[in-house]
């Protein structure tokens, strides 16, 4: 099983263009994160295509790979690996090349805060569940004052209520500050002397000028985030001002004595009342009408997920874990969708002819339904035949629909599935529990029988990457010329030259494809064929474009022009466009790349040049196939 562990990770390293394109390599639960130099090297589709990968996305400026509950081990071997084993990993900052927009950027540091805490966040929940079931309200088997009940409310409370030193320990490393003083500046918000001064009706005063707003930050999470960020940039401040001598004195010292007022005076208030508005938002959404609320909420789930917007939603679902006890809307959402996305995969490997589909299938179904990991499902069935992601979004909205009406709640945290559905167990009665199963039922049962009816077998009815357009539009076989090829000619003018001579050793040695460069004299890319436009990065360095022929075609202008965020390009094409010969796909300025200290020589790749028989140039042509 190593060994093809091994064989998957090399497979991807080779396919994200080598540990040479690798800034740094993290992993989650199901995905491989690549921060990558040049995000516009790998192909997602020729990716996807590697055994034991089920999808790709990309978000936060990271590259990801999804591999599923594999993950770990995969993530192992890539370690071992010639040129990643060297690597510093510990700092996932996201290059300062790639764009990135606030959203994303507070997104990916949410959940680099927060996914290393779910172990501990599960195990705490599952721990309170323990303690309701052996308790006096269901068995009796302990009663409250016994020591052992008391012991294990006290480490399940654990990982609860100390979170905000839990946070600033993953915020610290996500930001690359000190761990130990971070660390020591969120902690005195839950410094028992601090509680009990914030927690009197006495006015607090700060140098005895200064007001301190009183609250209790148990449990709480923003202000901990927050007061890290601030140390961040006070310790860089202060590491600026401070003379080589008195660093290892002064630095620690001022950058403790400088956030921790801050922190306790502003930030973590201000924190509160970002975390109160969260709650306030959601509870009146919820107290409008739950059923409206908790069916859309469901029913989007998916694509909340896949756009990561989940994270957003995490802490108030904590907080109402921590303060009130139980949870309202993201727990139990995610019951129904994910065991929604297990019926609709079963569903479609039901219908299915092909055995491909189902050996995918069937283990992703199990995935979702048994574990809550619903990623390998999603991009590896749901999402790819669409049909059954229709099945599963409907059928979680009916689930969510029933949850609203009865107000189902989850009273600890884990990833809701099958086997995790104790956490809706309540302690006042089996009422919540008997609820939660029927969002279940009715969650599984509807996605499976519509996805059986809505999914058609994708041996003899398909959909294909260009949307709407049946594939029958397109030619089953290459159109070839009248000596069996296919004729591209070059898309910028200019001086056409050999892979061999980029001073790019990736695109140089062809580890992308057969093809050829070119040294523009004129800004504009220009369409080679008619076809469509698969993708244009967000900084408009590079075109993917596929012809009616299923040539697929790389424009790659300049060598690395992702470092200049889109300046000096503009672009007359979007994604998913069709394309005719001599269209203006890009107009791009030779002199603003020159003087941003970048190559102007242009790669122009074939990624699937194989598939026609290999690719060569003559004549100022890349002729494929013959």
């Amino acid at each position: 099983m190593a060994d093809k562990n091994r064989e998957i990770a090399m497979n991807v390293l080779e396919a994200v263009g080598g540990a040479a394109n690798v800034s740094s390599v993290a992993h989650c639960m199901t995905r491989l994160r690549f921060v990558l130099k040049d995000q516009s090297i790998p192909k997602s589709k020729e990716i996807e295509k590697i055994s034991g990968v089920v999808g790709t996305n990309v978000a936060g400026g990271q590259y990801q790979v999804i591999i599923g509950n594999n993950v770990g081990n995969v993530y192992k071997q890539l370690m071992t690996l010639e040129g990643i084993s060297d690597l510093d990993t510990s700092n996932q900052e996201v290059t300062k090349k790639e764009k990135q927009n606030p959203v994303s950027i507070a997104l990916d540091f949410i959940s680099g805060c927060m996914s290393p805490l779910f172990p501990a966040l599960v195990a705490g929940g599952l721990l309170k569940v323990l303690a309701v079931i052996l308790g006096p309200t269901l068995t009796g088997v302990l009663a409250t004052t016994s020591d052992t009940y008391v012991l294990m409310s006290a480490l399940a409370d654990v990982p609860f209520y100390f979170l905000p030193i839990l946070v600033a320990f993953n915020a610290s490393k996500k930001l690359n500050c000190n761990t130990s003083l971070a660390v020591m500046v969120a902690s005195v918000l839950i410094y028992p002397d601090v509680i009990s001064l914030l927690g009197t009706d006495k006015a607090t005063h700060l140098f005895g000028v200064i007001p301190v707003i009183h609250g209790n930050y148990v449990s709480s999470i923003i202000p901990a985030m927050l007061a890290v960020i601030l140390f961040k940039y006070v310790e860089i401040g202060i590491d600026k001002f401070t003379p080589e001598w008195s660093k290892n004195i002064l630095n620690p010292f001022l950058s403790v004595v400088i956030s921790a007022p801050i922190t306790l005076c502003v930030l973590a208030p201000l924190g509160g009342q970002i975390g109160n508005g969260l709650q306030f938002v959601i509870n009146t959404a919820y107290g409008f009408a739950p059923w409206l609320a908790m069916a859309v909420f469901a029913g989007f789930m998916p694509f909340i997920v896949m756009t990561g917007m989940h994270w957003a939603f995490l802490p108030t679902a904590l907080m109402g874990l921590a303060n009130v006890g139980f949870d309202i809307m993201l727990l139990p959402a995610m019951l129904a969708s994910n065991i929604a996305q297990a019926g609709a995969t079963f569903g479609a490997a039901a219908k299915s002819k092909d055995s491909q589909t189902r050996q995918m299938a069937i283990p992703a179904g199990i995935s979702a339904l048994l574990a809550g990991v619903t990623e390998p499902a999603m991009y590896g069935i749901t999402l790819k035949l669409k049909k059954p992601m229709i099945a599963a979004c409907i059928s979680a909205g009916v689930g969510g629909f029933i949850m609203g009406l009865f107000k189902l709640k989850a009273y600890a945290y884990a990833t809701p599935c099958l086997t995790a559905i104790v956490q809706f167990i309540a302690p006042d009665g089996n009422k919540n529990i008997i609820v939660a199963g029927i969002v279940a039922a009715v969650s599984f049962i509807g996605s499976f029988v519509l996805s059986f009816i809505l999914t058609k077998d994708e041996k003899t009815e398909e959909e294909n990457e260009f949307g709407d357009i049946e594939l029958d539009e397109f030619e089953d076989e290459p159109e070839m010329n009248e000596v069996g090829q296919v004729v591209i000619e070059a898309p910028i003018k200019g001086e056409v030259i050999s892979l061999a001579e980029v001073k790019d050793q990736t695109f140089a040695s062809g580890l992308l494809g057969d093809g050829f460069a070119i040294v523009p004299s004129e800004g504009k890319v220009y369409a080679p064929f008619d076809g469509v436009c698969e993708n244009i990065f967000d900084t408009l360095h590079a075109l993917g474009l596929k012809s009616k022929e299923g040539v697929e075609l790389l424009i790659h202008v300049g060598l690395e022009t992702v470092t200049l965020g889109g300046k000096p390009f503009t672009a007359h094409v979007k994604a998913g466009q069709q394309i005719k010969k001599g269209d203006l796909l890009l107009e791009f300025d030779i002199d603003e790349i020159k003087k941003a200290g970048c190559e102007t020589q242009t790669p122009v790749i074939v990624s699937n040049a194989e598939e026609f028989g290999g690719a060569k140039v003559e004549n100022d042509t890349l002729v494929i196939g013959g």
